[in-house]
């Protein structure tokens, strides 16, 4: 029994790992998902940008420092696409490291789980038989004594 309560102690700490693991995680994937959102934004403001540029092409009333401005605009856009890209992968790969993480830690859980439930099964079954040894020797008494009559 002694050593039951040690697995279960061994289960605790590593069931906290897990939840501190959990924590690291969600704010992994909060930080992707801000950096994702940012990425997304630009894209959607340089479509936007390039379509209405390209509407106003189409209907011929571009001025010459509108389309410079257009221009510049769509560039910079671009350059700030091209500066979140790194960031946002790099996200991405800090998420799906600590995912690979939580999913050792609730793995470790489930063994020292499954190693407690067959260990308080082994123990259940050693009772079992301790009483149905128990009970073997008070009918071999009870038998002997009545022989004995």
């Amino acid at each position: 029994m002694a050593d039951i309560q040690t697995f279960e102690k061994i289960k605790d700490i590593r069931d906290k790992e897990k939840r501190e693991k959990q924590l690291f995680h969600q704010e992994a994937v909060d930080i992707f998902e801000r950096k994702a959102e940012q990425l997304y934004d630009a894209l959607k403001k340089k479509e936007t940008a390039v379509y209405e540029f390209n509407r106003k092409l189409s209907e011929k009333t571009v001025q010459a420092g509108s389309f410079i401005q257009h221009q510049n605009y769509i560039a910079r856009l671009e350059e700030k696409i091209d500066s979140l890209q790194p960031s946002v992968q790099q996200a991405r790969v800090k998420m799906q490291q600590s995912q690979s993480k939580l999913t050792e830690a609730h793995v470790e859980v489930k063994k020292y789980e499954t190693l407690i439930e067959n260990k308080h099964l082994k123990y259940q079954n050693w009772v079992k038989s301790e009483e149905n040894k128990h009970m073997d020797e008070l009918s071999m008494q009870q038998y002997l004594n009545f022989q004995n009559r």
